[in-house]
């Protein structure tokens, strides 16, 4: 176990946002197919949200996934502990709990603690999160001006 209070926090502000599609096939044979776009904001002042939007097919049903949450996270070098505060399903989400928690991602259950890495990879992030493939997270477009 990690003594997280004794290590100085290295957080930065950075955003991660990621198309992801990915299969899982179940223990007794089922295919479940996530597809959708994955964005994280994470503050320098240890706060941050993750906003899912897309489906979840688990054999011949499809459902609409889009949630949000609010979280804290500590980080040390490159692993990150993130804790959910908040989560709320947007008005177009259809999709069981249990269903969301267990193939897209269970930070979307208030309460739970999650550990990952995070690594810089030319300009953008490489991370990976427990039972999830590592994602590519583009570096954000420069901010528009007028």
């Amino acid at each position: 176990m990690a003594a997280w209070w004794l290590v100085p926090d290295k957080r930065v502000d950075w955003r991660c946002l990621s198309d992801i599609e990915f299969d899982t096939v179940t223990t007794d044979g089922k295919l479940v197919h996530v597809v959708g776009t994955m964005a994280s904001d994470y503050a320098r002042n240890g706060t941050g949200t993750a906003r899912f939007s897309g489906r979840v097919r688990e054999v011949d049903a499809l459902s609409v996934v889009h949630r949000m949450s609010e979280f804290e996270y500590v980080a040390l070098d490159s692993m990150m502990r993130v804790n959910t505060v908040r989560a709320s399903r947007l008005a177009t989400d259809n999709a069981p709990d249990d269903l969301v928690f267990r193939y897209v991602y269970e930070g979307f259950r208030p309460g739970h603690t999650d550990y990952f890495q995070a690594m810089r990879t030319g300009s953008g992030m490489s991370v990976g999160f427990n039972e999830q493939p590592r994602v590519f997270c583009a570096a954000p477009p420069p901010p528009v001006s007028r």
